[in-house]
């Protein structure tokens, strides 16, 4: 459910709005798992803090009464009372900050650690979440959710018991100052209540702009190539700079909500100090006296005036989080959206991995889209051990549905796909399974490097045999230092056929007998393409291999071809003369 759905529900009242944000605020309580630990550690010594405050306030008093008394003895020993409880209150501060800090890291790792099985194929499934959504879940909403707890979870264990320490020392003072405190309270969660809900709106619209231009600037940065091409740069900056109006609009509207309730709560909080501060000041100047309670002298009237304000400091804490609340909320349903459909457990790889080469087996295999109103794919059939297939199909026909099918990165809608061997037969397990698309990756690193990916553990021997069995001997030879030639990002230093190459090294390296190839030679000429299929040919040697191709050389050297059409998986093979 997108921001502005979730807006309109809890606007309109729609049935379920009630219930969706309910939702939201139980993963949002959830969310705080990772770090609550730190946090119950972060609020106990804020706890503490509150306690050696009290104390530094009460040493600051004494003194102040000793210099009246004109004790010196007594001012001396209050002066150091009060350097030693300030230094005390400043060190469980700080303690206090940095465990909730490490509690805050361990909430965004966790969530992004849900989020990363979610949206990668590690969960089961491949996301179907664009990289837009991604990326601003991935930074802006796990850092929403942290934030939000890192300002909130350790308050929520130390404020009654700050509140009540402080109340307590009031009373035990004088205890009509109490009285104001606990009357002014009142008025208190009411306010808050309307801060929050006033902020509602406003943290909605914010979101919801900024999800708008984390999408237009990073399809403005995929697509400035095109761009370029077509003369749009400039009017792709207006609407650039259109969306980055419409979040600094939504940023202010939010800040002066947040100024207006929070001028609110200080109206209320300073009243209150006020009224304590007149009786105090007229009760010690003997204008005021309340019957039954206690004299008031320097340092009970001092020292009440000084942990008053100390009452409301949680209160406050508090107010502020109630804007934070709002866009945690927000975050935690976009969150719970994007990890909800992911499996629960997926289905890897064995330890050690198979060893002997994979059969596939699809049995009344069917496949369909969420949202879609008919099946995508249907297929029977048997892929022999130590055999290559090609599965040939117009684009857009599901040739890419069906390897990851086969691959376990997706999961079929009815039916069954099993890979099996001859003392094995399982579901397809992730990471048990070579794959070489037709985008290579290729990191900002070395060639050795790009090929470890496949198995980072891996002795420069094995290297040095993928790097023959891909056929890449020569290639390396001509790059100035060899194996330590530093590719740019994006594989710049090698041709796009190359490049294809290092990607087979690095799936040869896997030691998988089963390969999955979408379009490996796509994008290349003649001669690249069939340097790409000789080294296929040595690299795959006595494995299974699974081929979506458009190209005719490709599927020529399969031993058989299917074809995808009108979303049905058929034998083609005699009508490729081989």
């Amino acid at each position: 459910m997108t921001t502005n759905e979730m807006k309109e529900k809890c606007e309109t009242g729609e049935p379920g709005a009630t219930g969706e944000r309910r939702d939201d605020d139980t993963w949002l309580t959830a969310y705080a798992a990772p770090g609550r630990y730190w946090f119950g550690l972060s609020g106990g010594f804020q706890t503490l803090q509150t306690l050696f405050t009290i104390a530094r306030w009460a040493a600051l008093a004494w003194a102040a009464q000793a210099v009246l008394d004109r004790a010196a003895a007594h001012g001396t020993w209050g002066v150091v009372a009060f350097a030693v409880t300030s230094a005390l209150a400043v060190g469980a501060d700080w303690t206090s900050g940095t465990l909730a800090t490490r509690g805050a890291r361990a909430v965004a790792t966790g969530l992004r650690q849900q989020l990363t099985g979610a949206l990668l194929p590690a969960a089961g499934r491949v996301s179907e979440t664009g990289p837009a959504e991604t990326a601003w879940a991935m930074v802006d909403l796990a850092d929403d959710v942290a934030d939000f707890h890192v300002r909130t979870a350790p308050l929520s264990r130390s404020a009654p018991l700050s509140m009540i320490a402080v109340l307590a020392v009031t009373a035990a003072v004088h205890w009509p100052a109490a009285i104001v405190l606990v009357l002014t309270t009142a008025l208190l969660p009411l306010n808050m209540r309307l801060a929050g809900l006033f902020a509602q709106q406003g943290a909605d619209r914010q979101l919801a702009a900024t999800r708008h231009l984390n999408a237009v600037v990073l399809d403005s940065f995929r697509g400035m190539s095109t761009l370029r091409e077509l003369g749009a740069v400039d009017r792709r900056g207006r609407t650039l700079a259109t969306a980055a109006e419409r979040l600094n609009k939504a940023t202010m509207s939010v800040l002066r909500r947040a100024f207006l309730s929070g001028m609110i709560m200080d109206v209320v909080i300073t009243f209150s100090i006020a009224v304590n501060a007149t009786y105090i000041g007229l009760s010690l100047l003997g204008y005021v006296q309340v019957p039954h309670a206690p004299r008031l002298d320097l340092f009970t009237g001092l020292l009440a005036l000084l942990v008053c304000p100390m009452y409301f400091a949680p209160m406050r804490a508090r107010a502020a989080a109630f804007h934070q609340r709002e866009r945690a909320v927000i975050a935690a349903g976009a969150i719970r959206d994007i990890v909800k459909d992911s499996p629960a457990e997926a289905h890897r790889a064995a330890d050690p991995q198979l060893t002997e080469p994979v059969g596939v087996s699809l049995t009344a295999v069917r496949f369909r889209y969420g949202g879609a109103d008919h099946d995508t794919l249907h297929a029977d059939a048997e892929f022999a051990p130590g055999t290559w297939t090609a599965i040939t199909g117009a684009s857009g026909s599901g040739k890419s549905t069906l390897l990851s099918l086969i691959a376990g990165l997706r999961r079929p809608s009815a039916g069954e796909v099993r890979w099996q061997t001859p003392s094995v037969r399982q579901l397809p397990a992730l990471g048990g399974c070579a794959w070489v698309g037709q985008q290579t990756v290729l990191l900002d690193a070395t060639v050795r490097d790009n090929i470890r990916l496949g198995r980072p553990a891996a002795t420069e021997r094995e290297i040095r045999r993928a790097v023959e069995a891909a056929g890449l001997s020569a290639v390396i030879e001509t790059l100035p230092e060899g194996l330590d030639t530093r590719l740019g990002e994006g594989g710049w230093g090698v041709s796009t056929g190359e490049a294809r190459r290092i990607a087979i090294a690095r799936a040869f390296l896997r030691g998988a007998r089963l390969w999955l190839l979408d379009e490996p030679t796509a994008h290349l000429d003649a001669d690249s393409e069939r340097e790409v299929v000789q080294a296929l040919r040595s690299a795959t040697d006595g494995c299974t291999v699974v081929i979506a191709t458009h190209s005719f050389l490709l599927a020529a050297a399969a031993d058989t071809v299917l074809a995808i059409d009108d979303g049905v998986l058929h034998d083609t093979t005699p009508v490729i003369a081989r």
